[in-house]
């Protein structure tokens, strides 16, 4: 199945988009087969600057935005901290707070109960996904300038995510499943913006940082997420990056 959406992908393009170097890119990023990440030849020190700056961001301004939109709560300490994800007390519910951390998605699968529905999304993509991203950090696959793009991304669709369901409230729907579902649509389409936006943008990273930023995604993906991986390696064909 795989083979053929891409296959579609590659030969139904318009000509002057240029196929073949979309087919070029789709094998060196291990879309189209899977590859390992590349080792950095260089290991460089990293700084947490970028990383610092999000958390700060999110406590002294995202965390007032939500508390506006859905009130305050009555306790004298409205953020809970957890193992691995924190949570947010507000009038109305508690609700999974972004932050640089991968447990946001534990958090977000244990208030949804997608997977017993039969829906992995948490589970099987958006948090193994999320805690590779962390572990090729520490392996060195990543410039500063990837570092730096991750956690801007990982920020960027966290907050999608609590912007649609909570601020918005447009993923309760009359099933679980249909919840479910909702949100896993809702994610993989909101994705594209988050990875050509967040940042400096996955287009104006150096190579090494794009290839390890699609094999560090790729065996995660389904056929359907492929697809969407597909759109941005084409957006930054089309931009002439």
């Amino acid at each position: 199945m795989l083979k053929g959406i891409l296959l579609g992908v590659i030969f139904f393009a318009p000509q002057t988009f240029g196929s073949s170097e979309l087919a070029k890119r789709l094998e060196l990023y291990g879309l189209s087969s899977p590859k390992d990440p590349v080792i950095q030849e260089k290991i460089t020190p990293l700084s947490d600057e970028v990383k610092l700056d999000q958390e700060h961001d999110i406590l002294k301004n995202y965390i007032p935005f939500l508390q506006e939109k859905l009130g305050r709560c009555n306790d004298v300490n409205c953020l809970l901290k957890k193992d691995n994800y924190n949570v947010l007390k507000t009038k109305s519910s508690n609700i999974c707070l972004p932050y640089t951390q991968c447990g946001f998605y534990k958090c977000m699968e244990k208030k949804y109960k997608c997977t017993p529905e039969g829906i992995d999304y948490f589970t099987k993509l958006a948090y193994p996904t999320c805690n590779t991203y962390k572990e090729n950090i520490e392996k060195n696959m990543f410039t500063q300038k990837g570092y730096n793009w991750i956690y801007t991304v990982m920020v960027c669709l966290q907050k999608g995510l609590i912007n649609e369901c909570e601020v918005k409230r447009n993923c309760k729907r009359e099933t679980r499943k249909k919840t479910c579902d909702y949100i896993t649509d809702f994610t993989l389409k909101f994705h594209p913006g988050c990875y050509l936006n967040s940042g400096v943008g996955v287009c104006k990273l150096p190579l090494k940082d794009k290839i390890n930023i699609w094999r560090t995604v790729g065996k995660y993906l389904t056929p359907r997420e492929k697809q969407e991986a597909i759109k941005v390696v084409k957006s930054c064909i089309k931009r002439g990056l």
